[in-house]
């Protein structure tokens, strides 16, 4: 095994529910050498049977799927290989025993690249020593990556440590909503429409002060009075000169303005992704 690791480089299946999630994963996979993606799935039942095809040396698998958990999948993987999984939870709370048989590591997002250097070291040297003792699962450093790039978390007041929430107003009701179930943020008058997909909410705030309290969260400023969340995003087309279209999840149509370019390509690698 270790002799194939030399030669072809460590090959690696990602396994994450969110697209974005993968992209970013890949990512990072990108910047370290010796790393090789043999494919990437978007469930538990996918990633079994790409496991069983492409007999990755190495699963980075979400501990939460839609149909199972991120350990059901090892497990299963390792029927067939001995094959290791490196973990990567939303949150510290959720992740799981690294004494769990084929665990290498467990990574906490957002992951930075040195920590997720160091989870890939951690797997080399499991082919080279066999089974170490358990691990405890560390708390993540700081991202050396633009925090951009990496999946968002849930936003947090970091003054009074509770969730930041939105609250949009509609029929005469008002609604307590969490800031990734909307898709995309439009000015509407004095106020803001907040759009959901099925749904939308009145809110008595601006694009400009929500585009900075909810950039952690995923939301970039698209034009001057449309912001969008990239988790919501489908794909894009470039338009024009510096302007992409982006249709999300939803079937919705937003058209960016050419003068926040520089701030899309900030976050989305557009420019590197799409043919000019």
């Amino acid at each position: 095994m270790l002799a194939c690791l030399r030669r072809c480089g460590m090959k690696l299946l990602i396994v994450d529910d969110e697209p974005l999630a993968r992209s970013n994963l890949a990512l990072l996979c990108e910047l370290k050498d010796g790393v090789n993606v043999v494919g990437e799935a978007a469930c538990g039942a996918a990633a079994i049977d790409a496991a069983a095809k492409l007999r990755p040396d190495v699963i980075l698998l979400d501990t939460e799927l839609p149909d199972m958990s991120g350990l059901d999948v090892l497990r299963a993987a390792r029927r067939k290989a001995a094959t290791l999984g490196i973990m990567v939870a939303a949150d510290a709370a959720h992740a799981p025993r690294v004494s769990e048989a084929g665990v290498v590591d467990c990574l906490v997002k957002p992951i930075g690249v040195a920590r997720f250097a160091e989870s890939l070291e951690r797997a080399r040297q499991r082919y080279r020593v066999g089974e170490p003792a358990p691990v405890r699962p560390r708390v993540p450093v700081p991202p050396a990556v633009p925090p951009q790039l990496l999946p968002p978390e849930e936003p947090v007041d970091h003054a009074s440590g509770m969730p930041k929430l939105l609250v949009g107003e509609r029929e005469h009701r008002l609604y307590v909503l969490k800031p990734e179930r909307v898709e995309f943020i439009e000015s509407h008058g004095n106020y803001v429409k907040l759009h959901t997909g099925n749904a939308e909410y009145i809110s008595r705030d601006s694009v400009k002060r929500l585009a900075d309290e909810l950039a952690a969260s995923g939301f970039i400023r698209i034009g001057r009075s449309l912001l969008v969340n990239v988790r919501a995003i489908q794909y894009a087309q470039r338009v024009g000169r510096g302007t992409y279209s982006f249709t999300l999840s939803s079937g919705a149509c937003l058209y960016s303005g050419a003068t926040f370019r520089d701030e899309i390509l900030r976050v989305l690698p557009l420019a590197r992704a799409l043919p000019a």
